[in-house]
């Protein structure tokens, strides 16, 4: 028993050191939070939790120990934490009964990505975030995964509510699926906790992005409508390409990184991708340092390893391409000769014609619309008796800045 058993931890030890890796990126942004605090801050003082148990294999494939459903007092919860296998909803059920049917009200809404790494977090964290409708309250590194976790204010009961909240579970996890693997699955589905063992035997934990949400703020968020509404609706205009080089803001920077994760560069293209990638960094080295335009090539060549894309080319190679392209030489390439590198369509004029008067014109009514859109937010939120605090929260700006900004809302 013993040989299988070293064996075991030999595999697991990179897996181990990924995880450590995760837990360092993810508290270097975020607070960690204790998994007894976590419980509380999801369940309150519920009395009994459900806890679904795994079914557990030997080494043979054999079903050592079967699954089942057990319902623990919430104080002896943490006496299943040396279990691999033990899994908790997020959710409330009638008597306690786990099933579909008897869903009584929901807690949270969970997106479960399977096999992320540190680098492919890292990305999302850093370059990706601000693409999502909005941002977990926690998330919780699971082991190989990670758990991007919307909590709700309070919990919310199912009935007459069924139809929406599986819309906005599926409308949640479906903005995921352009950034990671999402693994998805219904609001009644059991996930790993905070302080309870995993696979890689390491201790699930968990980290504090931001408050809860209610459900209104969620549906609204993710466009969930009525089912009329959802008919022939058509999708908004799509933001216009960036088509000129700008003069070396982190905004292009990360524009670009974007498009290159979502299109890698393929055989043909990998040396140039990379060479264009160096170029950019360069032109972009007065927000963007050179450590950080550094840590975006291996983030860059996963996504080329994960479609099968990196095949006789080393990223040694990508990191000789970047550095060629990382001179001042190139400080003055322009966007056509970018876009024949990376092999992207160019388009010769960003105003589509218009002259720079009526291009600033036409930004300035954009700006109005936003703004405008903006403060009509504020009035939802001060209709539904939020804070200044909590909305300055919400809008990601300071209370002083939102008051300065927005005040005759206020007054």
């Amino acid at each position: 028993m013993g040989l299988p058993q070293v064996i075991q931890d030999f595999n697991n030890s990179p897996l181990q050191e990924e995880f450590s890796r995760k837990n360092a990126l993810l508290s270097s942004r975020f607070e960690e939070i204790a998994p007894e605090d976590y419980l509380y801050s999801v369940y309150g003082e519920k009395d009994e939790l459900v806890v679904v148990l795994g079914s557990v294999k030997d080494e043979e494939g054999q079903i050592v120990e079967k699954g089942t459903i057990i319902r623990v007092p919430t104080e002896e919860l943490w006496k299943l934490g040396w279990r691999s296998n033990a899994y908790l909803p997020y959710a409330d059920f009638y008597r306690n009964y786990y099933n579909s049917k008897t869903l009584k009200a929901v807690r949270a809404f969970v997106v479960d990505c399977d096999g992320v790494t540190s680098a492919t977090l890292g990305k999302v964290v850093k370059y990706l975030w601000s693409s999502l409708p909005a941002q977990p309250t926690y998330i919780v590194n699971s082991g190989k995964g990670v758990h991007f976790v919307y909590q709700l204010d309070r919990p919310v009961e199912v009935k007459g509510l069924r139809w929406s909240i599986n819309k906005l579970n599926e409308a949640i996890q479906n903005s995921y699926t352009a950034l990671l693997e999402v693994d998805k699955h219904p609001v009644v589905h059991p996930y790993r906790f905070p302080g309870f063992l995993t696979k890689i035997n390491t201790t699930a934990t968990a980290f504090r992005v931001r408050g809860a949400y209610t459900l209104e703020e969620l549906m609204k968020l993710f466009e969930i409508k009525p089912k009329k509404a959802e008919k022939g609706e058509k999708k908004g205009k799509q933001k216009g390409e960036l088509l000129v080089l700008p003069n070396g803001r982190r905004a292009f920077f990360e524009w670009v990184l974007r498009r290159l994760f979502r299109n890698p560069p393929i055989p043909g293209r990998r040396q140039n991708s990379f060479f264009a990638l160096g170029i950019v960094s360069y032109k972009c080295r007065r927000e963007v340092p050179y450590e950080e335009a550094l840590e975006t090539i291996p983030m860059v060549y996963e996504d080329m390893m994960r479609r099968n894309l990196h095949i006789g080319f080393r990223i040694e190679e990508a990191y000789e391409a970047f550095q060629k392209g990382y001179q001042p030489k190139y400080v003055r390439a322009s966007w056509k000769y970018l876009c024949e590198l990376l092999g992207w369509e160019y388009r010769p004029n960003k105003r589509n014609g218009r002259t720079r008067e009526e291009h600033l014109k036409y930004l300035q009514r954009i700006r109005q619309v936003q703004k405008e859109e903006k403060e009509e937010h504020i009035r939802r939120l001060l209709s539904m008796g939020y804070t200044k605090s909590e909305i300055a929260e919400m809008l990601g700006m300071s209370r002083r800045n939102l008051y300065k900004t927005y005040g005759h809302l206020f007054r």
